[in-house]
């Protein structure tokens, strides 16, 4: 039996400053245990690797954009980084744990459908044996594709620093609180974001923005893996969708728009979306 599986839930955001604004989703994403991927696509109907994502390198093909397909796609994760997912992954913990990476590697994320994928965040799992040793978080920003990578530590809380302009509607100056757990029969992850305030504790002021992403887990098998095409066909596409459409209502409540960082300075190497 798979370790991998199909996680179903919600994702809910609420901004607290400077005027309120919420809203939530159905969503549903993949946990793949790195080390099961030829056997995934082998034997689960429905997915598909594209690219360097295991030693055999798969060439894209038009059939991978058709409904009912969900596709790894190599490009998608750690483009920083050379190799397979699997050596990717590690090579990054490498960089920004300074150690070995203890044992297997998972990761959660959307997959790409009907030709397109779009990850806010993209979470690894690091194993060592049956527990969760260390995540590490790949975030992505609207509307200008840049990737940024966190290091959670172990399942519980982190604070630390905000350093990735991840949304046009937020000033970069700021503090996390993120809690996650280990992914099993639910997977939960809460993540706060506070003003910057050095004196008092954690350094965290105001709340200003908060997250969720609360799943429940299911086997990943064929007929899984059909269900979740028959109910989201375009789940990343959504995804995209929905974040520009919250984007326009905080306009229409003047929210304060702020520019990239770099853009403000006149700098022009900023990736394009």
């Amino acid at each position: 039996m798979s370790d991998s599986a199909i996680y179903w839930g919600r994702v809910t955001h609420n901004r607290f400053l400077p005027r309120s604004h919420a809203f939530d989703y159905r969503v549903m994403m993949f946990l793949l245990f790195l080390d099961e991927l030829d056997v995934i696509e082998q034997d689960v109907r429905g997915i598909v690797l594209e690219g360097q994502v295991t030693e055999v390198r798969r060439a894209p093909h038009a059939s991978n954009r058709l409904p009912g397909r969900y596709v790894l796609r190599r490009r998608d994760f750690l483009a920083d980084y050379e190799g397979t997912l699997d050596q990717a992954a590690r090579s990054a913990y490498r960089d920004l744990v300074g150690a070995e990476p203890p044992g297997r590697v998972a990761v959660l994320a959307n997959l790409a459908s009907l030709g397109w994928n779009f990850n806010p965040i993209t979470l690894y799992y690091f194993f060592d044996g049956e527990r969760v040793a260390c995540a590490i978080a790949e975030v992505t920003n609207t509307p200008w594709g840049e990737r940024h990578l966190y290091v959670l530590g172990p399942p519980g809380t982190v604070v630390f620093d905000k350093a990735h302009h991840v949304s046009p509607f937020l000033e970069m100056a700021g503090r996390y609180r993120l809690t996650y757990s280990t992914p099993s029969v639910r997977l939960r992850l809460a993540m706060t974001l506070f003003d910057p305030a050095p004196e008092l504790r954690e350094g965290l002021g105001s709340r200003r923005f908060g997250a969720t992403m609360s799943f429940e887990r299911f086997e990943l098998t064929s007929a899984e893996v059909a269900r979740a095409s028959r109910r989201y066909p375009d789940m990343a596409f959504r995804v995209s969708f929905r974040i520009y459409v919250q984007a326009a209502r905080l306009f229409t409540k003047r929210i304060k728009y702020v520019p990239h960082p770099a853009l403000a300075k006149g700098v022009t190497n900023v990736p394009s979306p």
